[in-house]
Formats: structure tokens, C-alpha cells, sequence
């Protein structure tokens, strides 16, 4: 029997929900019935995949992620695009003109413009309407993203779920509360400067911070990035106190031996969609 080809157009060796979900589904399809194709950024040590064809982009990453994408879409007999700015629309009119078979997942509000939401990322409605409209499977990874979608994109009616490798976690229930988390970017509207706030308020309990080290070990202040809410970027200074231990980015494989060590997920973000670190908490036994 011909093997199926699927063409994955994530980064599996950057960690993102997005990327993360790729990297799974390309470990986990039976290669017995699938052939599969992917991308990962060749800077990075990263460990292969039996039986998946990895395309090592390189710098200008423009220009060889352009690359991957047309490989993998000539070689697959379906491809997923979950990284919906870096797939141009006439790459999806090449995919109809070849007549493969493609899909995506909505992982954020799409239509609500007082949050973060996918038309601003897209620049205005109709733009991300000709985009998706492009793209003949879309599936949001939840009921409520779907019911929430309004705004011209038509989805799926049942939901492509996100999942999580339970086996690479540690589940344990906590009988008290010692150790709080948080884990994310140090963007705006991730909030961060809550979670140290509550740190100050509760100087018994230990804080820990997983993500973006470089920003605050060096400058003690987040150098904000993400500029959607006020359109400039701003500083904001944090106080830092014997009870914050900053972990920096951790990788697969360290996440899980830190989590089962937590009592506690605190997620003040100001926009989300599913975050994928509130199933992952989950099965290590954290409440978020």
C-alpha cells in the first residue's frame, strides 16, 4: 500500500504551541501509513525523528522557509499550515492549482479587536478572510473559538483539539501550596508583572518564572516586544525578590522534571486562546 505524505509547516525544534503540535504529530503518525515532512531551524541542536524528513532552513530563513514550504508541498499529498503569516496566499493558490488537500487550526480569538486578536495580526478583515478562504479545511481547536468566530471565516463545525504527551510528564497531586509557576514569553500581554506583584504579596511562597531569561536577568526590566495594546514599546521595571527564580527557557525534556515539582499555574495573561502549558500543567497533576 502507497504511503500517505503529509506535509507539516511547523518548526519542530522552536517551541511554540504551534511548533510543539507539530513536532507531536510528526512523532506519533504510524510511518508504516504515512510519510512526513516537516522544518526546524538548523542553528538549533535538535534531536531527528525516525522516519520523518526534516528541512533545515537556514539564513535569509525568508527565503529557505519559502523553499521548505514548495518542497513540501509538491512531495505531500496533504499538508498542514498552522503558521498562518508565513504562508503567503499564493502558496495556498499553488496548493488548489496542484490540488492537494490543505488544512489549518485557529488557536486565538479571531474577531474580538478589544484582545489580541487575528484580524490586527492580519492587518484588516478582509485580508485574513482572503487568506483563509484559501484554505479549505480550518478547524479551531476549541467550541468556544469556533462559536466566537463571527467575523466572516468559516470553521469546521467540530473542533481539531489540542493534545499533550501525557507519558513525558510526572502526575502528582499537591497537598499544600508551595511553588507557583509561570510559563510563557515576556510579552505585553502575557502580564508577568502580576505574577511578580502576587510574589511580593505572599513573600512565604516560591515563584517561578520559565521563559525569556535574557530580559530580566541582565537588565532586572522587560524590554517589551509585543507593542499591540499601546503601539509603543515600553519598559517596565520588576521587583526582584529572594523568593523569584527565574529558569529561563527550558526544553522538552526539563519542563516536565520542573513542573512535577509545582503546586500551582498562574496564567495572567490579557489574551489567550488554549494555552497549550494549561494541558501540560494538567498532566503533571498542576492546577492552572
Amino acid at each position: 500500500m502507497r504511503k500517505k505524505k503529509i506535509f507539516l509547516g511547523g518548526y519542530i525544534d522552536y517551541l511554540n504551541a504551534q511548533n510543539i503540535n507539530c513536532k507531536s504529530i510528526a512523532t506519533h503518525l504510524d510511518k508504516n501509513i504515512f510519510e512526513v515532512y516537516t522544518m526546524r531551524f538548523s542553528n538549533n541542536n535538535y534531536e531527528l525523528i525516525p522516519g520523518v524528513s526534516i528541512f533545515n532552513c537556514f539564513k535569509p530563513y525568508k527565503i529557505s522557509i519559502t523553499i521548505a514550504m514548495i518542497l513540501g508541498l509538491v512531495r505531500c499529498d496533504i499538508a498542514y499550515f498552522p503558521k498562518h503569516l508565513d504562508t503567503p496566499n499564493w502558496l495556498l493558490k499553488f496548493a488548489r492549482i496542484l490540488r492537494k488537500p490543505v488544512f489549518t487550526t485557529v488557536e486565538m480569538n479571531m474577531c474580538d479587536r478589544s484582545k489580541l486578536n487575528l484580524i490586527d495580526n492580519f492587518g484588516d478583515v478582509h485580508k485574513m478572510k482572503r487568506h483563509f478562504d484559501l484554505i479549505p479545511y480550518v478547524y479551531g481547536i476549541s467550541k468556544f473559538i469556533i462559536c466566537k468566530s463571527t467575523c466572516g471565516v468559516k470553521l469546521q463545525k467540530n473542533p481539531l483539539y489540542l493534545g499533550v504527551e501525557n507519558e513525558n510528564f510526572f502526575y502528582k497531586e499537591s497537598e499544600s501550596l508551595k511553588n507557583i509557576v509561570f510559563i510563557g514569553s515576556l510579552i505585553q500581554r502575557k502580564n508577568i508583572e502580576e505574577f511578580f506583584k502576587l510574589a511580593k504579596k505572599f513573600p512565604n511562597l516560591n515563584f517561578h518564572v520559565i521563559g525569556n531569561k535574557k530580559y530580566l536577568k541582565f537588565y532586572r526590566k522587560i524590554n517589551y516586544k509585543d507593542d499591540w495594546e499601546n503601539k509603543t514599546k515600553k519598559n517596565i521595571e520588576l521587583d526582584f525578590l529572594d523568593n523569584i527564580t527565574l529558569h529561563g527557557t527550558l526544553n522538552r525534556d526539563n519542563l516536565p522534571k520542573l513542573l512535577k515539582n509545582m503546586d500551582l499555574m498562574f496564567l495572567p495573561s490579557r489574551s489567550e486562546g488554549f494555552p497549550k502549558v494549561i494541558l501540560e500543567a494538567a498532566a503533571s497533576g498542576v492546577p492552572s
